[in-house]
């Protein structure tokens, strides 16, 4: 059975070890996942998903007034197609929504996959380009969602 909880300092090393296998060429740093959790629960939210004690994947999403931006989503390549990421991606969702949010964004490499199918069933429209995000010559798609009953 698949459990989510807060993401704890404790779960980083998890957590960067499955960054780096799914993101080898990009992956944040350890530092990088400890200043996103410094921020919680002020205006940062982190997740994981687990089976029993073993962390499957994991999210985190930021608000600034009313815009809330999801900086990661991430399942374990052998946990995908389980509505792990489905679930990661409501429970972001509604902690931003319960805190004002009207709008949610997202960069994703373009080609993405595995997670342009996800964020587009999830009322996710791709709304421009970002040239060299990831690198030179690796684009990030801008993807956007508006909290329904908001314009």
């Amino acid at each position: 059975m698949i459990t989510y909880r807060d993401m704890v300092i404790f779960d980083l090393g998890a957590v960067q070890a499955m960054e780096r296998a799914v993101y080898p060429d990009d992956a944040w740093s350890l530092a990088q996942f400890k200043e996103e959790l410094a921020g919680a629960p002020r205006n940062r939210f982190y997740i994981v998903a687990c089976e029993e004690e073993e962390i499957v994947g994991y999210a985190g999403i930021a608000i600034t007034q009313d815009v809330a931006d999801i900086h990661t989503l991430t399942v374990d390549p052998k946990y995908r197609r389980r509505g792990i990421g489905n679930e990661l991606l409501r429970k972001i969702e509604d902690w931003a929504i319960d805190r004002g949010a009207l709008s949610l964004m997202l960069e994703m490499r373009v080609g993405n996959s595995q997670a342009q199918p996800l964020y587009e069933a999830a009322g996710y429209q791709s709304i421009s380009e970002r040239k060299h995000y990831y690198g030179t010559g690796v684009h990030a798609t801008i993807m956007k969602k508006v909290v329904p009953g908001e314009k």
